[in-house]
């Protein structure tokens, strides 16, 4: 027997940044989101049940980093579960609250401020403290790995990267070739600086309810592989694939099922091949068409920024969209949201 097709509606969206650097505190970054999420859904924050957050104790130099946020969101002496990994995966988090009836209206809600540190060497801390910080690996360290060995079988994928990379800045605004991408200083081998999606501050708000409206998220998954990139096939994105074929089991889709939109959450060129393998959708699937992460790669917010934006898209053109999200090393935890609007 199929699984009944649960759907939970996205009643409302916000968002400020992305941006390189943003004046504002990160309490007033997050406010901004959520007052443009309520005011989208035409809510106010005593219509919100239960708050999930999404940020990264390390990336904000903080203690209990949600705890800098919890007036703005509204979580007072409200339920609140704070998600220490990418903003799909809080989402994610929010649907099953719905789903599972404790909840009616559920406020999501990731942010980052890369701007405040170095965010590439802070990563290193991210790493096995006893075999990898040593040697000063850090996730582009782990990126340019896994891109040596997507490679290694194809010589001239670098120069399909630097093409990719080019269609994407564009997509975002800036104005590059694929010779000038080539051309960038080298990041971390194969890499090229102009490869790699420009970091940036931001914050994400989405408004999830029970009922669903004109556009819903009708599938959902996640999956976490083991931390170390050693001891995984860094060919391919299997918790993807795992995390995918999830999605469409609850949103009753198969395998083969056409979607008009891809949002990748992929910070790299070579990864958004990786993700159109792990997840079987045609490359000719309309992707990234604001230019993906290359707008700005907000840390522990990007996989939401992706849903954020595949609403506002279906908004105008309908169909049905896949949102990814990703954190860790070298693709180590993975996150499938399938939103559809209504005919």
């Amino acid at each position: 027997m199929s699984p009944p097709r649960q759907r939970v509606g996205v009643a409302g969206v916000g968002r400020t940044g992305p941006v390189p650097e943003d004046p504002r505190s990160i309490p007033e970054l997050v406010l901004d989101a959520v007052q443009a999420a309520l005011a989208d859904a035409g809510l106010a924050l005593s219509d919100v049940d239960a708050v999930v957050t999404s940020s990264v104790d390390l990336y904000d130099g903080l203690t209990a980093s949600n705890v800098a946020v919890t007036e703005v969101v509204g979580a007072v002496m409200k339920p609140e579960t704070r998600i220490a990994g990418d903003g799909l995966c809080a989402a994610i988090h929010g649907v099953c609250q719905v789903l599972s009836g404790a909840y009616d209206t559920v406020l999501v809600v990731a942010h980052g401020k890369a701007s405040m540190a170095a965010h590439p060497e802070l990563s290193t801390w991210a790493m096995d403290p006893l075999l990898l910080q040593p040697l000063g690996v850090d996730f582009r360290t782990c990126a340019a790995l896994e891109a040596r060995v997507v490679a290694a079988a194809d010589p001239e994928a670098p120069t399909r990267w630097a093409e990719l990379a080019a269609a994407r800045l564009r997509a975002a605004g800036r104005s590059l070739t694929a010779a000038e991408v080539l051309a960038s200083p080298p990041s971390a081998t194969p890499l090229r600086a102009a490869m790699e999606a420009p970091l940036a501050d931001g914050a994400y708000a989405v408004v999830l309810q029970r009922t669903p409206g004109a556009l819903w998220v009708s599938g959902c998954g996640h999956d976490l592989a083991t931390h170390d990139p050693g001891a995984r096939d860094l060919s391919c994105w299997q918790g993807l694939s795992r995390a995918a074929d999830r999605a469409r089991a609850l949103a009753g889709l198969t395998p083969g099922a056409a979607f008009d939109l891809a949002e990748p959450c992929c910070r790299h060129p070579h990864t958004e091949q990786l993700f159109f393998e792990a997840t079987g959708l045609d490359p000719a699937t309309h992707c990234s068409p604001s230019g993906g992460l290359f707008q700005g790669d907000v840390p522990a917010a990007a996989g939401l920024g992706r849903l954020v934006d595949a609403v506002l898209w279906l908004r105008r053109h309908g169909g049905r969209a896949l949102a990814h999200g990703t954190w860790g090393p070298a693709g180590q935890g993975q996150a499938v949201a399938i939103l559809e609007a209504a005919a």
